[in-house]
């Protein structure tokens, strides 16, 4: 297109700020999930899907919306998404509960998926093919933005407030990305970059939705709990593939599909990019994920000093994505890419390193080279994939790129949360349950000590998931870097068994890491209790200090952080989760008070309920986690634990 120096900045601009709207949502998300967790009251395995909705949303009409973008207008498209995505984040802000705020995320998710892949494709009509890496660079740096103030700014906004602080502050910028887009693109006869079409693949866009709902619901909810016993998460799970083959063959016999697959079979390297494309973003869970809940619940760091690692890597990301962008447009893209995966790779090996310990800044290594592979690898591969595909088809490869970044991570992500959750559930059901069957003094004193230390949430056992986390996700990137080794040809058996490497590479290493973790007892390192008086750190943190004092037959915990102690019994077994007042340990949400499960109880079911204990599969569970049974405590005691509970439960 010919336009002027000046609107091209406009438009740059407009473009720039709503690429920067969209990655800080993937910034700031992860570290608001430990704060979501308490403050809504819910389970890892729920609030993911603030996460995981918002993905699919975003990747399932993706494809379809660039299609009708090439006819409607992209200008059109960008600003409707832009208007949808702007007011839904807004909305966020005031959502009461786990679920409404999961259904606004799919409205959040559903307007990135009409703008995101516009951008890239106005971008590109603007500068034209032979500065299009530059494009790309700028836009890929815009992400970086993102990813840069995402943590930073989350990390300091989660310090001063909640979670809902990461929505309303953007309210100014949500504004600001509305009246650009409208004003830089024309309000009312916005740019036209292509010819309307007659036709659009609907079914194709349902179909795609459907097969990424079920396939990504399985792979998050199979692996935990008992899940695999409900024959509903089956049929969903096994429909999700169903789609998935029906999308393919409305692709065939539509005269205008989303995906042109000739794309993939006639063009190796444009499937070989492809898929590296995908995978990469399927490995970033690791540190997206995974490592803000290990820094902020497991090595007791700041919002702020979480914030500030992965900003490192954002930073690093900024810094290089722009030259990466300019060096493929000379030496080409497939060397860059190639080392982008080996430096990501080994950022995530850095990582190890990490250990119940750690502070922030010996993360920061690791956040470096992270950054610095993948800004390496981004501006080249898509530099690649558009130029193997014919020129007719950048706007269908524009939309591919959201799509594969979006899907990608979703899947990754829904993988990775269930392993997070499946290994916490593992730890804490099998002490559950030898909870129920504590014969002796000394058994019992050491299922105390395990969750006095935070059980499932206790550094050591955080700390044993990231590195599981690392091997996965490294795993991951083995087909990353097959994908990108220049001039080999892997059609669809090698890509196979590519696949199958990574899968039996991850299996074999989490499994021999699990195996031969030194010094872990069911994968939590013990601290010996020392009688008769000791200073504990509940849930492994310095700021939840307890004082135990052995009394003959039952234990006083004075709650350092309390003013008073109102029953010494309830106290000694409740009191580390629950608070002396029943109102919870701060981060943790486990508040007795006002709850509706416990009035609806007399005492007698209360004894009955303290004895047996809850699995984290119960109906009746809110938060997922596991309580310990007490059958082992005399009658009197747990009378009278009872009757505290709901006096002042009233």
């Amino acid at each position: 297109m010919q336009l002027s120096n000046s609107r091209i900045f406009l438009i740059m601009t407009s473009l720039v700020l709503s690429s920067v709207m969209a990655s800080l949502d993937s910034s700031f998300t992860p570290i608001a999930i430990p704060d979501m967790i308490d403050k809504l009251d819910s389970s890892t395995s729920e609030i993911v899907w603030v996460a995981l909705g918002y993905l699919i949303a975003a990747s399932g009409p993706m494809l379809l919306a660039a299609k009708m973008a090439d006819g409607i207008g992209h200008a059109r498209f960008f600003q409707m998404g832009t208007l949808i995505y702007s007011i839904a984040m807004i909305a966020c802000a005031w959502a009461p509960d786990a679920n409404t705020l999961i259904i606004i995320r799919f409205v959040q998710g559903f307007g990135m998926a009409l703008f995101l892949p516009t951008t890239f494709a106005i971008a590109t009509a603007m500068y034209g093919p032979k500065r299009r890496g530059s494009a790309l660079g700028i836009l890929q740096a815009a992400n970086a933005v993102g990813f840069v103030m995402g943590p930073i700014f989350a990390g300091w906004l989660l310090d001063a407030y909640d979670w809902t602080a990461i929505f309303w502050s953007r309210i100014p910028f949500a504004i600001l990305a509305i009246l650009l887009a409208f004003l830089a693109l024309g309000f009312k006869q916005p740019f036209q970059f292509s010819e309307r079409q007659k036709s659009y693949d609907y079914s194709g866009a349902v179909f795609l939705t459907l097969a990424l709902y079920g396939i990504l619901y399985g792979c998050n909810k199979l692996p935990v709990e008992d899940n695999h016993l409900e024959p509903m998460v089956w049929i969903i799970f096994l429909s999700g593939f169903l789609f998935f083959a029906l999308f393919i063959q409305q692709e065939k016999r539509h005269p205008d599909p989303l995906i042109d697959l000739s794309l993939f079979s006639k063009n190796n390297e444009f499937t070989k990019a492809s898929i590296a494309f995908t995978s990469v973003f399927a490995s970033f869970p690791v540190y997206l994920f995974i490592l803000p809940i290990i820094m902020i619940n497991g090595l007791e760091l700041t919002a702020w000093d979480a914030g500030l690692a992965l900003g490192a890597a954002a930073l690093a990301t900024l810094l290089i994505s722009p030259v990466a962008g300019n060096l493929s447009d000379r030496i080409g893209p497939e060397k860059l890419c190639m080392s982008g995966a080996l430096l990501t790779g080994f950022g995530y090996m850095l990582l190890f390193l990490v250990n119940a310990d750690s502070g922030a800044f010996e993360i920061i290594p690791a956040m470096i080279f992270i950054g610095g592979g993948t800004g390496l690898f981004f501006s080249p591969n898509n530099n690649l994939m558009l130029s193997s595909a014919p020129p007719e088809r950048a706007g269908m490869v524009s939309g591919l790129f959201g799509v594969y970044r979006q899907s990608g991570y979703a899947l990754g992500f829904a993988i990775t949360a269930s392993l997070f959750t499946a290994i916490q559930n593992w730890f804490d059901v099998n002490w559950a349950y030898d909870s129920l069957s504590a014969t002796t003094v000394e058994s019992a004193d050491t299922l105390t000590v395990i969750y006095n230390q935070g059980s499932q949430w206790s550094p050591e056992v955080l700390v044993f998931i990231l590195h599981i986390g690392i091997l996965l996700c490294s795993s991951i990137l083995i087909i990353t870097f097959v994908n990108s080794i220049p001039r080999v040809k892997l059609m669809l058996s090698k890509q196979i068994t590519t696949a199958l490497m990574a899968v039996i590479v991850s299996i074999v290493s989490m499994a021999s890491y699990s195996l031969n973790a030194p010094g872990v007892i069911g994968g939590i390192q013990l601290k010996a209790i020392d009688k008769p008086v000791v200073s504990v750190q509940a849930f492994g943190m310095a700021s939840r200090q307890y004082e135990i004092e052995d009394r003959s037959d039952f234990m006083v915990i004075n709650i350092m952080s309390s003013d008073s102690i109102s029953n010494e019994k309830y106290n000694a077994r409740c009191g580390f989760c629950h608070g002396a007042d029943l109102n919870g340990i701060e981060g943790l949400g486990i508040t007795l008070k006002n709850s509706d499960f416990l009035k609806n109880m007399t005492t007698n079911e209360i004894i009955a309920f303290l004895k047996v204990g809850r699995m984290p599969n119960a109906d009746d569970s809110i938060s997922g986690g596991v309580m310990p049974g007490f059958s082992w405590l005399e009658e009197s005691e747990l009378e009278e634990i009872a009757e505290f509970i709901k006096v002042n439960n009233e």
